[in-house]
Formats: C-alpha cells, sequence, structure tokens
C-alpha cells in the first residue's frame, strides 16, 4: 500500500491530466470548428473536397493532439520543437497530394494548428503573468539600496516604547520541515516564490489574529502573542492562528504537489510561559524580538510533530489557558526541562470546538480513553479503545505510535517472565 501522502499526490495528479485532456479537447474542438467553417464558407480552401462533416472530422484529432502538447508540456523548448516539426509536415503533405493528384489543402489544418496551440500558450502566459505580479519576491523583500525613513522612524520609536522586559506570552513557531529537499529538487524561481508565498501567508495570518511576526525566514516563522502587543487572550489566538495556518498552507500545499509533485509539510508547536520581550538589533534596524526557555520549546514541539505524524502540538499549559475553544488529544509526556524534572504533557489541536461530526467524535473520545488506559499500563484494554478510535480511511500516525509501543511493552513484559 502507498503511504498516505504518497497517494494523495498521484491521486491529484491523476486529476490534473484529467483537467488538462478536458482544456486539450475544447482548445483542439474551437480550432477545428474555427478552420472548418473557414473552409465551408469559403475564406479558405475545405481540407478535402467532401462534406462539412469530413473536414471536421480530419481536423478534429491532429487539433485536440497539439492542444495536448501546449497543455501539458511545461518546457516552452519542446512546444516549440513539437510545433515546428508539425508544421514542417505540411510542405511534404501538400507535395505528395499534389504528386499523387489528390485533393488536400493544408490552410485550414495550419489555422486549427495554430488555435489549439494559441489558446493554451495565451491560458499559460495569463497565468504566468498574473503569478509574477502576485507572488514576486521583491514584492515581500525591502528596498535593498537605501533605507526607508519611516520605516526607521517607526522603528526607533517602537524600540522606545519597548524597554526590555519578561511578560506571559504565547509563541507560535512554524517549521518547513522539508525545505532543503524542497530546495534541492524545484527551480530556483519556482522555490523561492513558494516560499515567499509561505512566508507572507504566515505574517498575514498572524498579524490577523494579533500577533507579532518576531522571526520569518527559511529556517522558520516565529509569531509573538502577548499583551505588550495588544493581545490579551494570547493562548486562545495563537491556537486559533495556528489552524487557520494549517488550513492556508494546506491549500498551498496542495497547489505545489499538482504542479511539482512536492508539498509542503509545515509542523507548528505553541507554548505558553514568560518572555524576555526586547528590541534588538542596530539602532536603526530595531525591531521587538522574543528570547527565552517558552520560545525554545514551541521551535521543539515544532520538531517534535515528526515523531508523531501529527500537525500542532502544544504546551499544557497553552491548552489549559487556552483551549476551551478547541479540540486537541493527548500525545505523549515529553522531557522539558533536564532531570529531576517531570515529563510534560503535550497535546496536539485537532478543530475548533464544535466542528466534528458524530464519528470523528467518537473516534477522538476512543483515543483519550486509550491514551488513559496505556498510561495506567493496561495494555490489552488500550489497545481496543485505540483500534476503535482508528479512522477506517485513511492512516493515524499517533495511534500507531501509541500501538507499537504497547507492543513493545507487552514483548518486554513476557522477556521478564521467560
Amino acid at each position: 500500500m502507498f503511504p498516505a501522502a504518497e497517494t494523495r499526490v498521484v491521486l491529484r495528479k491523476l486529476t490534473n491530466l484529467q483537467l488538462c485532456f478536458a482544456q486539450s479537447v475544447a482548445c483542439g474542438f474551437a480550432g477545428t470548428l474555427l478552420a472548418a467553417l473557414a473552409g465551408a464558407v469559403g475564406i479558405l480552401p475545405p481540407v478535402v473536397q467532401s462534406s462539412f462533416s469530413v473536414n471536421t472530422v480530419s481536423l478534429l484529432a491532429p487539433a485536440v493532439g497539439m492542444a495536448w502538447v501546449f497543455t501539458s508540456l511545461d518546457s516552452r523548448f519542446w512546444r516549440t520543437v513539437v510545433f515546428t516539426g508539425f508544421l514542417l509536415q505540411l510542405p511534404l503533405a501538400a507535395y505528395l497530394a499534389f504528386r499523387f493528384k489528390v485533393s488536400l489543402s493544408v490552410w485550414p489544418i495550419a489555422l486549427s494548428w495554430f488555435v489549439a496551440a494559441g489558446i493554451p500558450e495565451i491560458i499559460r502566459h495569463r497565468n504566468t503573468k498574473a503569478a509574477e505580479l502576485e507572488l514576486d519576491p521583491t514584492f515581500f523583500k525591502p528596498s535593498a539600496f537605501r533605507p526607508n525613513p519611516v520605516a526607521v522612524a517607526e522603528s526607533v520609536r517602537v524600540a522606545e516604547e519597548l524597554p526590555p522586559q519578561r511578560v506571559p506570552g504565547t509563541v507560535l513557531f512554524c517549521e518547513l520541515v522539508n525545505h532543503a529537499t524542497l530546495a534541492d529538487s524545484l527551480p530556483p524561481e519556482v522555490w523561492a516564490t513558494y516560499l515567499n508565498r509561505l512566508l507572507f501567508l504566515y505574517q498575514e495570518t498572524a498579524t490577523a489574529h494579533g500577533g507579532r511576526a518576531e522571526r520569518n525566514d527559511g529556517d522558520g516563522f516565529r509569531a509573538v502573542f502577548c499583551t505588550p502587543f495588544g493581545v490579551e487572550e494570547h493562548p486562545e489566538a495563537a491556537l486559533h492562528t495556528a489552524l487557520a495556518l494549517r488550513g492556508r498552507v494546506a491549500t498551498l500545499s496542495q497547489e505545489c504537489a499538482v504542479k511539482f509533485g512536492h508539498e509542503l509539510d509545515v509542523r507548528m508547536g505553541v507554548s505558553t510561559g514568560d518572555l524576555l520581550i526586547a528590541s534588538f538589533g542596530p539602532p536603526e534596524q530595531q525591531r521587538p524580538g522574543v528570547a527565552g526557555e517558552t520560545a525554545d520549546w514551541a521551535r521543539r514541539l515544532a520538531g517534535a510533530n515528526l515523531r508523531y505524524g501529527t500537525r500542532i502540538l502544544i504546551s499544557a499549559r497553552t491548552g489549559l489557558l487556552g483551549g476551551h475553544s478547541i479540540e486537541r488529544r493527548p500525545i505523549d509526556l515529553l522531557q522539558r526541562h533536564p532531570s529531576p524534572h517531570l515529563p510534560e504533557d503535550v497535546f496536539e489541536v485537532i478543530c475548533l470546538q464544535h466542528t466534528l461530526d458524530s464519528a470523528a467524535q467518537t473516534r477522538l473520545r476512543f483515543y483519550r480513553e486509550g491514551v488513559q488506559l496505556f498510561r495506567a499500563r493496561k495494555w490489552s484494554a488500550a489497545r481496543l479503545a485505540l483500534m476503535a478510535a482508528r479512522p477506517v480511511d485513511q492512516s493515524d500516525e499517533a495511534v500507531d505510535a501509541l500501538l507499537m509501543r504497547i507492543q513493545e511493552q507487552e514483548s518486554l513484559a513476557s522477556y521478564a517472565r521467560q
């Protein structure tokens, strides 16, 4: 069986091929109809001295094929090679028709090919221009030649108004865990465009929920939610930001997977606690920043998602203070502080409250029961509850990890009895 992520990519590619085929048929039919009508009304000679339907059928297949080439091939070089090769066949066809005294006109054929190839090329050009206007990487960069006086004055004012202080707050850290693979696999301009779109999406979503983007680059994004930045209910604001980001990143990832066969694997961690807030940087470029163990724990939680197949992991305090409006489930006990401190309970954010259907609510209830039984070392009962919590039509890596740990514990107990 294919992994769930690879299966989704295959299905998306099939869907993309279906769309390409539908567009090719439409463009090919448009070129065929235009050329056949031109022959029928006398603007061009007909392809053959026969009925309108015969001329239409003789044009349709090559026109659809030409439209398919210009729809499905991304390389402009190969599109040009194929189109040139087709055109070079027309003089040969005209010569052979003359040589064997067969009625054949190449002008309707050429017209249908030009139309069938031109429509997808125009669509591709318009989409590329729209993407360049919307996603030009320089749009997301400040000027590299001279500082903006207004921005400098604003940064100085913020630095003066924000003295170093420790305040309670919440940190959201987002990490694109496969950024190295994407950078090596995608064309440079494509990777730069998608990364800039992702960074812009991070900042726009966090700002809309009252957060302050404190770090935003290829290695990660960190947003701070706290009272000095105007957010009183900072744990809840950070959790809602994480859920909004998960949905928006999924849309962008699906687009990248359909077009280039790679998903954007973003994992998030949210942590609440005391933060050191201050302005960092040279005097003319100072901006608010954050430091401390709470921020580091958010970063570690983002990376810990890979162990459990989760997308959003939050600390126990974040769930306690802001979890009243979201559905969450316990994942594991992780060592946050060195011994002798006890491990801390971490949770996965599932969705907003009251948005799960009855089947998902039942699975969540079984999962929570299974975790309680697992921590009570009641292996058989825990296995039954977790098996009931596993979805039928998709995988759940967190459930699978617990079932594997139950099997390991039972194996150890059996070995100890021998």
